[in-house]
């Protein structure tokens, strides 16, 4: 991947973020601490990545594609961290939202900055109204009930020993949103059906390997490595994939996942829309934290 791709897509989201959530009061605080610390956004990348598929659209609609996804990213992050859920208290590099301020103003936080996440999309003047209805519809679903939040009950249950399927957990936890952040620059366009299906089994496999090397990282990496806090899997006693299949066969298995999506966007794309697409993928399994 080149190495200027991600930090001119994070430069793009940070600026549009910056020009989104001016800094007037103490809730904005607490957004723009969260929404614009330190990460790689990966994400917001697969959106530009993706997006080079789709000569209709505009840079400056997938900057608010992008930064739709980084927002609702962030959210989930500020929840996740929350006592209540995984009582991390490192997140990015610095302390999360609840121990920077308090648990009351971050929840609140991570409910704007959901909310700023449909927002959005639903303002932006480079979309067509087709498109925003079916971004907010595809990132509904995919956050909602039947995606990130089911995957999030899910990895609580499995604390308790009341869930066991960790492919399941990972896939709606973590996946549903990367494969939303894939498709969303092709839905309210002419894109064929079975290209769109291949967009949506690249993202569900790159989701999938993205949260195994997280495991594997977890497990093997310091908490200043990371830039997050890596007690909560141990604390919690969380299903992981390495506490099931062990660390060799994890990262098999993640590496097996991101060569098949990149067999298929060489057997279906053009090879020069595709080189950015598939660099992430491989710096998504070969990332140091």
């Amino acid at each position: 991947m080149s190495a200027s791709f991600l930090s001119e897509c994070k430069e793009r989201v940070f600026n549009r973020i910056d020009s989104l959530i001016p800094d007037k009061n103490k809730i904005t605080s607490s957004m723009r601490y969260s929404a614009m610390a330190e990460s790689k956004c990966i994400r917001g990348g697969l959106v530009f990545a993706s997006g080079n598929l789709n000569e209709e659209i505009s840079i400056s609609a997938l900057t608010d594609m992008a930064v739709s996804i980084e927002l609702m990213h962030t959210y989930s992050l500020i929840h996740d961290d929350l006592p209540a859920m995984d009582n991390d208290d490192f997140r990015r590099g610095q302390a999360s939202s609840h121990m920077k301020f308090n648990e009351a103003t971050a929840i609140l936080t991570g409910d704007a900055l959901q909310a700023l996440a449909y927002e959005t999309i639903s303002r932006s003047s480079d979309l067509m109204q087709e498109q925003k209805i079916e971004s907010i519809i595809a990132l509904s679903n995919s956050c909602g009930h039947e995606g990130m939040i089911l995957g999030q009950q899910y990895d609580l249950d499995a604390e308790n020993n009341e869930y066991d399927d960790i492919q399941k957990i990972h896939e709606l936890k973590t996946g549903k949103l990367i494969q939303v952040a894939i498709t969303l620059p092709h839905l309210g366009n002419n894109i064929q059906k079975n290209e769109l299906k291949i967009l949506k089994d690249i993202g569900k496999d790159l989701g999938l390997a993205f949260q195994i090397i997280d495991d594997v990282l977890e497990a093997s990496s310091d908490s200043r490595t990371l830039g997050k806090s890596n007690k909560s899997d141990i604390t919690n006693q969380k299903l992981t994939y390495v506490s099931v299949f062990g660390e060799e066969a994890s990262i098999e298995k993640a590496y097996a996942l991101s060569n098949n999506c990149i067999t298929m966007l060489n057997d279906y794309f053009d090879l020069d829309k595709i080189r950015d697409f598939i660099s992430l993928a491989k710096f998504m399994v070969d990332r140091k934290n």
